[in-house]
């Protein structure tokens, strides 16, 4: 417990439209994955898809492949954070909840972060535990990863992952639960409404209707609570209006951040209203990134669909914790186990064999 106690404060701190030909020209993802490897001292296996200019690393949390069980594929939120930290004394998955409570029923699968290491110790991690090439440059992400961090290229090494599952004995092929969080959730709504293998997906902390805009709404709320004068506000605003003028002025401008703005920040409506399968969308009522999930029934309802469940987590934050005087209580408010336990009954899949 003292070790996923750590790894949940680690997720806390984690929070060009045209995709990747390197991507496109390849062999589906079957063919690539290989012989896992175990991960010493872990009940973990990791698996590599290699294309000439990437390599794709996916992990399964338990080492049993004797049974088909349903799978869990979860998809995290933004920046480089590794699957595994090497803490020297232990290693921790990235995981903000507990798989090995669920690995007898589900196998739990994580994508790695694009041109970022499996694993990584403190020598490569930040201050919020994302990988830097140089810890005295904290912040300073890879110049490769900030080229390859953009939303087309998730939701192709998504569906590469997805395609290699779909070959492996030990998944069953019509119990895929998707399950994504923050920005997670954002490709894992591109990817339920483009791939036939989703049985349902869950949208966690999601904000369906861009990602810029939540910097404007931080600063209405600031004003709402007033933590801002009516003159800040306008000012704050002024300077929004002037930086997102910027990223377009040059969208695909990686080193800056500008492609990760612009491919993110789009409606993400259309693609909620292509998905067939179930969805669970769960938010933090106390989470400004998604304070605009409940406005998404309107759009189902106007469009005749019923596909979808609805829970808002009351008091809760992005990143599922209660907050004490404004402050996420990492100690004794989590609440990942909750949510997850949620979206694994209202899935059904796997219920039988509980």
């Amino acid at each position: 417990m003292k070790h996923l106690s750590i790894v949940l404060i680690i997720v806390c701190a984690a929070c060009n439209n045209a995709p990747d030909p390197s991507l496109l020209d390849q062999p589906k993802a079957g063919a690539g994955a290989g012989t896992p490897s175990k991960i010493e001292g872990l009940d973990v296996l990791s698996f590599s898809i290699h294309t000439p200019t990437d390599t794709i690393d996916y992990i399964k949390v338990g080492t049993d492949t004797t049974a088909a069980k349903p799978t869990i594929l979860f998809l995290q939120g933004s920046l480089p954070a590794p699957l595994i930290f090497d803490m020297g004394t232990f290693k921790q998955v990235n995981l903000p909840f507990d798989a090995s409570l669920l690995i007898k029923q589900y196998n739990v699968v994580e994508i790695s972060m694009p041109k970022t290491p499996l694993s990584a110790g403190l020598d490569h991690l930040d201050a919020d535990f994302n990988y830097v090439p140089d810890t005295a440059k904290p912040n300073i992400f890879s110049p490769t990863y900030l080229q390859a961090n953009y939303l087309d290229n998730y939701v192709a090494r998504a569906d590469r992952v997805i395609a290699d599952l779909m070959e492996r004995s030990w998944v069953k092929k019509d119990s895929l639960i998707l399950i994504g969080h923050s920005q997670g959730a954002k490709v894992a709504a591109v990817v339920a409404a483009e791939n036939k293998h989703i049985a349902s997906v869950a949208l966690l902390g999601f904000n369906a209707f861009g990602r810029y805009d939540e910097l404007v709404r931080r600063e209405r709320n600031k004003l709402r609570s007033e933590r801002l004068t009516s003159a800040e506000y306008q000012a704050r605003l002024d300077s929004l209006y002037r930086r997102w003028k910027a990223i377009h002025a040059s969208p695909n401008d990686a080193a800056s951040g500008h492609l990760a703005w612009t491919t993110f920040s789009i409606d993400y409506v259309p693609y909620l209203l292509r998905i067939d399968v179930p969805i669970f969308i769960g938010y933090g009522t106390e989470d400004p990134i998604a304070e605009n999930c409940d406005l998404l029934p309107l759009a189902f309802i106007s469009h005749g669909k019923s596909n979808y469940t609805l829970k808002p987590y009351v008091g809760l934050d992005h990143n599922f914790f209660e907050l004490r005087n404004g402050i996420p209580d990492h100690k004794n408010g989590a609440h990942w186990a909750r949510v997850i336990g949620d979206v694994l009954q209202w899935s059904h899949i796997g219920k039988s064999s509980q």
